[in-house]
């Protein structure tokens, strides 16, 4: 069972989706191109906000989201070693100092309590 009829949709669109594809590929900017602004200052109409920014990809959204809380050089940002290399690359990028904590053998997640233990033994500002 089809929840979704794409097939459907895209004949509806075909036309107008077939010309955005060609505009994007006269111009060949597959990664942030004109379109993406359009996008952004749509998304930020609809969203009623001044402005919105989009990333080109995973890595962006976390340097994003890091520049957006702060971080930066002198900072350390906890994560595990179960994750994809974007993150401590994020981290690196901001100039925080990445570091690997180690997950649980049940979830590969962070554990809270040894965070928090650790949190408590940390120096202070």
């Amino acid at each position: 069972m089809d929840f979704i009829d794409l097939k459907t949709q895209y004949r509806r669109l075909k036309p107008s989706v077939n010309a955005r594809i060609a505009r994007v590929l006269e111009h060949g900017a597959y990664v942030m191109g004109p379109e993406v602004g359009e996008l952004e200052q749509a998304l930020a109409a609809l969203l009623r906000h001044e402005a919105l920014r989009l990333g080109g990809e995973r890595t962006d959204a976390l340097m994003i989201a890091l520049m957006a809380l702060e971080i930066g050089p002198g900072d350390e940002v906890v994560t595990v070693p179960f994750t994809f290399f974007a993150s401590a690359e994020a981290i690196a990028l901001v100039g925080a100092r990445p570091c690997s904590w180690t997950s649980t053998p049940r979830t590969y997640n962070m554990d809270p309590a040894q965070l928090e233990a650790r949190s408590r033994r940390a120096p202070g500002p």
